[in-house]
């Protein structure tokens, strides 16, 4: 029986996918020097208070006791720690920095999340111009083409667009929670069951087709102009179509989606969030928004701020698995050959050379391998000459 020391959720790497994510970091820490932005690092362990305001997920954080008995964190988010850095320094605004570290979360069990993941992102601080959002649409657009075969589609939506319309409807606040947990889990007999109070309202027509406004940007605009809709609600549709615009002329082979009853990747968030996912893996490679009142948690006055994460174990996964689908050929041959097994391997794609002493153990060496067995010794000796 094996024992497992490691902690529940954590892993070692060796081999193909610790080279992969680290061929994945260069590329990425390269990409954003070449676009100006500063490495910024925060220590692995927190406080605790530095993530108490926010419910950062269906999670839960390690937690340690220090020789002060505060309560300290492995961190679960590398947004906040910089946000707190931030607010403890005189460092001059605007600044875009960028990060790259292992967070950690304790997941549900049984949910095949791990708990340690590495995530890569970029922090844009003092910029209130829509430029910053764009920056970070570029970015995905850019290392997607660097890092992916496969393309990207970016989900944009906006964080406080659902929390703005229940508003107008009640100040139930109890009853608008669970309106949206239902929207965003799309639980559709409970979310008309709970909208059906509102029958006589005026937004009853566009609560009734909500839980569908997600798929192609044009067809939901469409969708949109058949509601009267109040100004605070279109102002934010009025900028989303702007960015759709942008993209279609920036962009024009980049996909993109709308979703406006799904919730935002993290609770700060304030404005447009973007994700970007892969038709090839599951879960969201990148991931971000603005999020302009996050820094007052931390100090006396706000910033306009906007950051996105990308995940690198995803991105990884998904080189993995591409890399693991090309056959490879495992060549064998006695020491005299080896010239003539060089120019076999340059010439059979995705080969290998088999530095095996015999030929029963080069066969094991394929087999484990999942790779064909190419012998060049055309005998059946076990020993090389």
């Amino acid at each position: 029986m094996k024992n497992n020391l490691l902690p529940l959720g954590t892993r070692d790497e060796f081999g193909s996918r610790a080279s992969i994510k680290q061929n994945i970091v260069a590329v990425i820490q390269r990409h954003f020097e070449a676009r100006g932005f500063s490495r910024i690092s925060t220590p692995l362990l927190e406080k605790e208070q530095v993530f108490e305001p926010y419910q950062l997920g269906n999670y839960q954080m390690y937690r340690f006791l220090d020789q002060d008995g505060d309560t300290l964190v492995l961190r679960p988010d590398l947004t906040l720690p910089i946000a707190r850095f931030l607010s403890s320094t005189n460092i001059p605004l605007p600044q875009k920095f960028f990060y790259i570290g292992d967070i950690f979360r304790i997941s549900r069990r049984l949910s095949g999340s791990y708990n340690e993941s590495t995530q890569a992102g970029i922090e844009l601080i003092g910029y209130k111009s829509i430029k910053a959002e764009l920056e970070c649409l570029m970015i995905i657009n850019q290392l997607s083409d660097e890092l992916l075969d496969s393309s990207v589609e970016i989900e944009l939506g906006y964080a406080d667009f659902a929390r703005g319309i229940l508003r107008l409807l009640t100040d139930d606040t109890q009853l608008q929670e669970e309106i949206l947990q239902a929207l965003y889990d799309k639980k559709i007999p409970t979310y008309e069951s709970l909208i059906s109070n509102f029958s006589n309202n005026e937004l009853f027509e566009f609560l009734k087709r909500w839980p569908r406004l997600f798929g192609k940007p044009d067809v939901i605009f469409e969708q949109l102009t058949k509601f009267d809709l109040p100004v605070m609600i279109q102002v934010k549709i009025d900028t989303l179509k702007e960015i759709v615009q942008w993209i279609s002329q920036t962009m024009p082979e980049q996909k993109v989606s709308l979703d406006l009853s799904s919730r935002a990747p993290q609770k700060y968030y304030t404005g447009l969030t973007f994700r970007g996912f892969s038709k090839d893996g599951a879960g969201y490679l990148f991931s971000g928004g603005r999020y302009d009142k996050l820094l007052a948690n931390f100090q006396d006055q706000t910033e306009s701020a906007i950051g996105m994460g990308i995940d690198i174990d995803v991105i990884a996964d998904l080189a993995l698995q591409k890399k693991t689908k090309k056959t490879k050929t495992m060549i064998y041959f006695n020491n005299s050959q080896w010239n003539e097994a060089e120019r076999v391997l340059a010439k059979i794609p995705h080969s290998v050379l088999s530095l095996a002493d015999t030929k029963k153990q080069a066969q094991l060496e394929a087999e484990q391998a999942d790779a064909k067995f190419l012998d060049l010794t055309g005998g059946n000796e076990n020993d090389i000459e």
